[in-house]
């Protein structure tokens, strides 16, 4: 454990001295140190395909760079400061589809381009580049599933996980609408990593249902769900995938005008409002970025009555800025996200007067970009960030007649990591070599929960690497991690979880994936996974009362590692009327870690079951996803999708708990400039294969219905979307609901979103 806490305290000063040493390296061999040496451009301008016009606001990323900006009114962009190299570009814009290409920019050269986007798919198959370079796109560069434009204002909920819920394989795990944590194929809490910027969030969302995520969506900028390979960059647990949302608190690129948005959103299920804005501007050399947002809810309304203690209040800011230069950046954020929500009461399992929840979280973090003058590096990236998340369950007891402080947790975090990516190199492609660390110090404090004080040490190291030969693209990951655990209370002591004392693990997880191009837009992929998870402090040594959720926690102080090994194969089409994506899979995990019911009630507190932690069996989840986004007829397009997850315990052939059932969505839509217009229906199958004391819950059926349109005035641009959520007022429960005993889902919800871009 020494080795290991010297390379996580040795990360961040061999960082600062990497970085001291290159810039003085460039200032000794610049011809003059006042003045640094130009890197390359990339200067172009987006257009409309069929007329010509000039599309402003368009946003534009540099995928393999993580670099964004976004157009002038005039259509015109600039990316300064790039290292040489082939570069996947993506483009944003309302009322226009996505579009994605390959530039290859010269070193210290000035590379132009012109983009030409349409509404769609018949005008123009994706985006015309006029240029001379250009190279064949990586499909290994994009994201699974990307959510953005006109599908994240059109879905734009009240967390994450609400927002993403009509992607293919996601659901949501729910205990009232503020928790809400997103499942996908069928895996959640720490198997599927939700981070913002890339970066873990340092919350305790993936440990209980009860703890929300603390991600704003309104002033998110694009939401990816990434698989395979690229994931072991962000952990080792990522057999489920990672989530990750982009706001781009640290800016990475020069803004050449001040730009930004304002949001104003509206909806009648719960009498809610929201508000935010974003905005980025020039200083000289520096790049600042400013984003804010306020959330207010009171409780929702369901077919049968008010759902208690479902409001939600939540202010969330940051503030971010950088130096850019030729030979990259230095910039440093602030933020914080402060929340206030409600779990519903639940007078036969839990707490009758229901609890609310205080929670806080103070994030600070610092990048450094260095561009090396290499044949090999192309880039080295520097990260470190400090968290400290505070999270309060106030309690009503009804003997006293006032609010209690129940259990409180208070987590203190810091990150450390260095990336450096490689040069293209014959067939090889963005290549990159890794180390990662962190520091956790959590604090559980209650009179009654015994879980105690414990610092955690984590460290890994990872390489990644891409290869494109003629028809075949190819990535694959190898990541090593180590963990220790170390109670700093009752060491030594015997407790219901077993012998208090220092736990450590080592393990390697590894990817391997493969496209193959069958023409005519057809492509044919595998991939293959290897994970790793260490349990926590939580599953580890917990013990005491979680009214939130119901329980009464128990861990277990001999949990061993978990292990997981995962195969998918699925077949892409993609042609000039739409896409199709068809997928199976199968991930069978070793000594699956999970609170089991034991279907006892607490010594300590009747009202409640204990449930406790075991890792004693094997789990396998095998399922199917089908998405499709197509132009049926002129302007009418139709889109959706399938999702089937069979999860069982191999040694008992039992079913796994919260499950998800068949699910499906089904969208028809009208397109006719900067005006959509549709509906759809959300259906799902009855759940009957059920865990040990969990109950069926049935099949539904709910129609929405939804409307966007854009226009230009006074200089701005601005989006309406106004949608309405469960039109027939359907009742209807969601199986992975922890309340759907209580109160059925939301009923009609009539939600209305303003948006404009200046």
């Amino acid at each position: 454990m020494k080795y290991l806490k010297s390379i996580l305290k040795a990360i961040p000063v061999l960082g600062i001295a990497f970085l001291l040493f290159t810039n003085a390296s460039y200032a000794n061999h610049s011809e003059d140190a006042a003045t640094p040496p130009p890197g390359s451009e990339l200067l172009g301008k987006i257009v409309d395909a069929n007329t010509g016009e000039s599309l402003g606001w368009t946003q534009i990323l540099i995928v393999e760079l993580n670099r964004s900006t976004t157009a002038h009114d005039d259509g015109e962009f600039h990316f300064s400061n790039l290292p040489a190299g082939i570069y996947t570009i993506n483009t944003f814009r309302v009322g226009y589809l996505d579009g994605k290409i390959a530039v290859t920019v010269t070193d210290a050269d000035t590379t132009r381009i012109t983009l030409k986007l349409a509404s769609t798919p018949i005008e123009v198959e994706g985006v015309i580049v006029e240029g001379e370079q250009t190279d064949l796109l990586s499909e290994l560069t994009k994201a699974d599933v990307e959510v953005s434009g006109r599908k994240l204002r059109q879905n734009l909920g009240r967390t994450i996980a609400e927002t993403i819920d009509d992607e293919p394989g996601i659901s949501q795990r729910t205990m009232g609408p503020a928790p809400a944590r997103p499942v996908l194929r069928g895996l959640s809490g720490d198997r599927l990593m939700v981070i913002e910027d890339g970066e873990r969030t340092g919350d305790l969302s993936a440990t209980s249902s009860d703890h929300a995520v603390v991600i704003e969506p309104l002033t998110a900028e694009r939401i990816e769900v990434i698989r395979g390979p690229e994931a072991l960059l962000y952990g080792s647990n990522t057999i489920g995938g990672v989530i990750n949302v982009e706001r781009g608190y640290v800016p990475t690129v020069v803004a050449h005008h001040a730009h930004g948005s304002v949001s104003m959103q509206g909806e009648s299920v719960n009498e809610g409002y929201s508000g935010g804005a974003f905005l980025r501007a020039p200083m000289g050399p520096l790049s600042l970025r400013i984003d804010g947002s306020y959330r207010n809810a009171q409780d929702i309304s369901t077919p049968q009555g008010t759902l208690e203690s479902t409001h939600i209040n939540t202010l969330n800011g940051s503030v971010g800025i950088s130096l850019i230069r030729p030979w990259g950046y230095i910039g440093t954020a602030g933020s914080y996200y402060d929340s206030e929500y409600g779990i519903p009461p639940d007078p036969v399992a839990g707490h009758p007067g229901g609890v609310r929840i205080d929670l806080n979280r103070r994030h600070l973090e610092s990048k450094a970009e260095l561009l090396p003058k290499s044949r090999w590096l192309r880039q080295i990236e520097l990260r470190h960030s400090f968290t400290s998340y505070e999270h309060s369950e106030i309690e009503f007891s009804e003997r006293l007649d006032r609010e209690i402080a129940g259990t409180g947790f208070d987590v203190q975090t810091q990150h450390f990591s260095t990336t450096a990516r490689f040069n293209q190199s014959g067939v090889l492609r963005n290549g990159a070599i890794g180390l990662w660390g962190e520091f956790r110090e959590h604090d559980t404090s209650s009179g009654r929960n015994l879980t105690p004080r414990s610092r955690e040490y984590s460290g890994a190291a990872f390489i990644y690497q891409e290869a494109i030969w003629k028809k075949i693209a190819l990535n694959g990951a190898l990541r090593f991690d180590a963990k220790d655990v170390n109670p700093k209370q009752n060491v030594g002591d015997t407790t219901e979880a077993g012998l208090v004392r220092s736990r450590s693990f080592r393990g390697f997880s590894g990817s391997l994936s493969g496209i193959y191009s069958l023409g005519n837009g057809f492509s044919l992929g595998a991939t293959a996974m290897r994970s790793f998870r260490a349990p926590g402090i939580e599953e580890l040594f917990s013990e005491g009362p979680h009214l939130a959720v119901y329980t009464y926690e128990i861990g277990n102080a001999n949990l061993d590692k978990e292990q997981g090994f995962g195969l998918e194969a699925f077949l892409e089409n993609k042609d000039s009327r739409g896409s199709l994506r068809l997928a199976v899979f199968r991930n069978h995990i070793n000594n699956y870690i999970f609170p089991e019911n034991t279907g006892e009630r607490s010594r300590r507190i009747y009202s409640l079951f204990e449930y406790r932690l075991t890792g004693e069996k094997d789990a396998l989840l095998s399922g199917i996803e089908a998405a499709f986004d197509r132009q049926l007829l002129g302007k009418w397009f139709a889109s959706g999708t399938v999702s089937y997850v069979k999860a069982e315990f191999t040694n008992t052939n039992e079913a796994l708990p919260r499950i998800p059932p068949l699910g499906g969505k089904f969208n028809l839509r009208y397109q006719s400039g900067q005006l959509s217009l549709g509906g759809g229906i959300t259906a799902a199958d009855a759940q009957t294969r059920l865990a040990q004391f969990e109950t069926a819950t049935a099949g539904y059926t709910v129609v929405n219905l939804f409307g966007q349109y854009n226009f230009n005035s006074l200089g701005l641009f601005s989006t309406v979307s106004l949608s309405v959520d469960n039109l027939f007022d359907t009742e209807y429960r969601k199986h992975l609901n922890w309340v759907k005993h209580i109160m059925p889902e939301p009923g009609r919800n009539i939600k209305l979103l303003y948006k404009v871009f200046f």
